[in-house]
């Protein structure tokens, strides 16, 4: 399913061709599957739960959210480095491939905005900020993420993770201390 549909997209998947790359009879496609997009969101909830359980092992026992935020970054850039396939069918195939497949993204970005919310503590009281600016942050990033896979350069993650850090950290941090994020350069 992810080599198919990475290659052409949810469009181009038909069952026969599934089964026989997956080298499974159709009656036991049918056996484990309702249709093609019961499939596909099975697929990409086990893809989504490896890359989810990377980010969440990524900050290791660090403590301050700065951190963590950088960890989690580089976490999960290295994930999707890994297999630009599975990289395009998580975040770039799922934005095709049906309703359920819309509330998986959904899911995505609300993950992310789960791991930005952590920056309302480092906001002074003076600004008081509600879980909406970590959903925008979260938007911000998922699209600049599905730009660079769509356009094939998330191979060069390291260069635009501090871009996704600003992104994730401005609202948090005020823009002085985001652009200090564009100057860092990410363990390679």
């Amino acid at each position: 399913m992810v080599e198919i549909v990475a290659d052409g997209g949810f469009a181009a998947v038909d069952v026969e061709t599934l089964c026989e790359r997956a080298e499974v009879g159709r009656s036991h496609f049918d056996r484990c599957f309702a249709d093609l997009e019961d499939c596909f969101l099975g697929v990409h909830d086990e893809v989504m739960e490896e890359l989810c359980a990377r980010v969440d092992e990524a900050p290791n026992g660090r403590t301050a959210w700065h951190d963590r935020i950088w960890a989690a970054g580089v976490g999960a850039m290295r994930y999707l480095q890994e297999d630009a396939a599975r990289a395009r069918f998580l975040v770039v195939a799922v934005n095709g491939a049906g309703s359920g497949a819309q509330v998986r993204r959904d899911r995505i970005v609300q993950r992310i905005a789960d791991f930005l919310d952590g920056g309302r503590g480092e906001v002074d009281g003076a600004r008081p900020m509600s879980r909406c600016t970590a959903e925008i942050a979260a938007g911000a990033v998922y699209n600049t993420i599905l730009a660079k896979i769509e356009s094939g350069s998330i191979e060069r993650g390291e260069e635009f993770l501090p871009e996704l850090i600003y992104l994730a950290t401005m609202p948090y941090l005020g823009a002085r201390a985001a652009e200090d994020e564009l100057l860092v350069q990410p363990l390679r």
